[in-house]
């Protein structure tokens, strides 16, 4: 599974489970209501502080993408 499939449902699933509309997430990330829903759709991964902000929001395990981008483990 690519990584934007993989984050794409897991931000649909988590913002159904926090009660959030699409609206309310592209607000409380700042970025427009059509980018939050490409990012849903798996047409787009957010860059850098937005999948930062994503991420915290709905308190997203961060290790689940590791093996999908093929990032080792450090010790």
């Amino acid at each position: 599974m690519e990584f934007s499939t993989l984050f794409s449902k897991d931000v649909f699933h988590a913002r159904e489970k926090f009660g959030f509309t699409q609206a309310e997430v592209a607000e409380i990330v700042d970025i427009s209501l059509r980018s939050y829903q490409y990012i849903e759709q798996g047409r787009f991964v957010p860059h850098g502080g937005t999948l930062l902000k994503l991420i915290y929001l709905f308190d997203l395990d961060i290790d689940r993408y590791r093996e999908v981008l093929k990032m080792p483990k450090r010790d």
